[in-house]
């Protein structure tokens, strides 16, 4: 580097590539975020789950009201038969969280959440950088150059790609690392994600409802004023790359949906009458879990490196997670080498860092891989599980939800440099800080 200082490339400033520039501020780490989007504060996305252990790295970085402010209130998960309306089981597995844990569940539309990260980001206006598309990488013994379309090009130490499912970084990677055309994401389940205005209808507010049984999953949580949804079936063949659906493939997506019910006394016809259709996306949900995630100077996290459908809604909890891991190696890797590591210094924590994570984040992927198969069949086994085995057997339910707790949300990461203590619950967590 010509300034001598070591600096990371950040492409993609969704909630993964934010929370990393956050992380860096905190580390003292030069960064810059390249965005090929014109404009990073982008209000439309599906409802996103931010999970307890989350909200804990929220708050250690000082964003944890702000999210506060923006969640949607959610108290009930409900199961409904899709046939009949029927509510198979009921749990308040999200209630339970904040006696365990002393963070609440803060669901919240993508949009709302970039903008808190965003707009408490102290260096935005320098570092975040808009219109910026990847184009290529290079890699060399002290860095890295990265090409953009619009002719420039961004130096750096290393590049993280937190660009999504569709990664220009990824593909580049796998290109330098020889393995271009070995592993891909694969789309199974597709569906549509929007907000319709349902002050006229009898929707339970604060209610997750999870339609199923119909060979397709409606999930979706309301408002008194707004109802959020997200619907999931089986595409009729797997696909690869990417689809953009038109509006008319969109309404008859929808109409194959009309009789399904969404929550008791309301069906998919009710609610896609009164959606906002400029709003509204259908995108092909993809499935992936890539045996590598760095080469040379480049890693991969999140959705570039691991990606599920969002039917039990810890695709983002997985990306920040595995972020945060990433930045207590990163930070480490400065604090005791300087400012100029060397590719084998640089190699040895992304190697770390995909072995820990890969550990962590492969059982969350397989129950995820399961769960869509799961929930979106349509027979006689399914109505049966649905109707007599599941709530005898819901480990949300359970002791208060225990498992989840135990299992998942009590092992969350923190970043270890940055001094905190946070929240506590009944259920101590496992990581914290090296300094409290």
């Amino acid at each position: 580097m010509s300034d001598g200082k070591f600096r990371v490339v950040i492409v993609g400033a969704g909630p993964v590539g934010l929370y990393l520039a956050h992380a860096m501020e905190r580390a003292n780490i030069d960064y810059v975020v390249l965005e090929q989007q014109p404009n990073v504060l982008n209000l439309s996305g599906q409802l996103l789950f931010t999970w307890p252990h989350t909200v804990r790295l929220l708050d250690q970085i000082g964003l944890y009201q702000a999210a506060r402010n923006r969640a949607i209130p959610m108290h009930y998960k409900k199961r409904v038969y899709g046939y009949d309306g029927q509510v198979t089981s009921t749990n308040q597995f999200w209630d339970y969280a904040k006696p365990h844990h002393g963070y609440p569940f803060l669901p919240m539309p993508r949009g709302e959440l970039i903008q808190v990260f965003y707009m408490n980001l102290k260096y935005r206006d320098t570092n975040v950088t808009t219109g910026a598309e990847v184009v290529d990488i290079e890699t060399h013994s002290q860095g890295v150059r990265v090409h953009l379309l619009n002719g420039k090009v961004v130096y750096g130490s290393i590049v993280i790609g937190a660009d999504g499912v569709h990664s220009k970084v990824r593909m580049v990677m796998y290109n330098l690392a020889g393995k271009l055309s070995l592993e891909h994401m694969a789309s199974n389940f597709y569906g549509i994600f929007g907000w319709a205005d349902t002050t006229d209808l009898p929707i339970e507010p604060a209610v997750f409802f999870e339609s199923r049984g119909t060979g397709v999953v409606i999930q979706c949580l309301g408002t008194p004023e707004r109802l959020r949804f997200v619907t999931l079936k089986p595409l009729p063949e797997t696909a690869t790359g990417r689809k953009k659906y038109s509006r008319q493939e969109m309404e008859n997506y929808a109409a194959s949906l009309a009789d399904v019910v969404v929550c008791p006394g309301v069906t998919f016809q009710d609610v896609w009458a009164r959606v906002d259709k400029n709003e509204a996306r259908m995108l092909n949900q993809e499935e992936g879990f890539m045996s590598l995630w760095h080469h040379d100077r480049i890693v991969l996290v999140g959705d570039a490196a691991h990606k599920s459908t969002s039917v039990n809604g810890l695709g983002m909890t997985c990306g920040l997670h595995s972020a945060a891991v990433l930045a207590n190696l990163l930070q480490g890797l400065v604090a005791s080498t300087g400012q100029n590591p060397s590719t084998d210094e640089i190699d040895k924590i992304f190697s770390h860092y995909q072995q820990e994570r890969q550990r962590e984040v492969k059982p969350i992927w397989n129950s995820g891989w399961s769960m869509i198969r799961q929930v979106t069949r349509d027979s006689w086994l399914s109505w049966l599980w649905d109707r007599y085995v599941l709530p005898w057997v819901d480990v949300e339910n359970f002791v208060k939800g225990i498992i989840p707790s135990l299992f998942l949300i009590r092992h969350g990461n923190i970043l270890s440099y940055v001094p905190f203590v946070g929240e506590k619950g009944a259920i101590p967590w496992k990581r914290w800080p090296v300094a409290k």
